[in-house]
């Protein structure tokens, strides 16, 4: 089993988290430098060794600033052509500009079903966006 779990404290503008195993969330930055950045895991998937530590990391979640989850659902979502939909072309959806997560949301969404159109699916297509208000 996977699992990310994370603490917003939006007013310092602070994320902590713990990242099981699971896919890395992008961080989406309004601030200059790297825009787009993944949250890296801190230990393997729940329920392999007895004896797992996972580590806790903490990021600066600034006013306007992003995140997204999502399950592996999406990433390993096929075309009719069995290619896989891939973390590099959602990425390639987070470099455009958007103004709020439900945007984000649905740009991906548009995007993905366009390249399933009647592929079979296997697993879910999960997706959470989240963003830092704007003071």
């Amino acid at each position: 089993v996977t699992a990310f779990y994370g603490v917003l404290e939006p007013k310092i503008g602070r994320l902590r988290y713990v990242n099981a195993g699971h896919n890395p969330p992008f961080l989406i930055s309004s601030q200059k430098g790297k825009p787009v950045d993944k949250l890296h895991g801190t230990g393997m998937a729940l329920g392999v060794l007895e004896s797992a530590i996972w580590n806790q990391k903490i990021v600066r979640f600034a006013p306007g600033d992003f995140l997204l989850l999502y399950t592996d659902g999406v990433t390993e979502a096929r075309s009719p052509e069995d290619e896989f939909y891939t973390r590099d072309r959602m990425r390639s959806m987070l470099t455009q500009p958007f103004n709020s997560a439900t945007e984000l949301l649905e740009r991906i969404k548009t995007n993905l079903f366009a390249f399933i159109d009647i592929a079979p699916r296997s697993d879910d297509v999960t997706m959470l966006a989240v963003q830092r208000a704007v003071s």
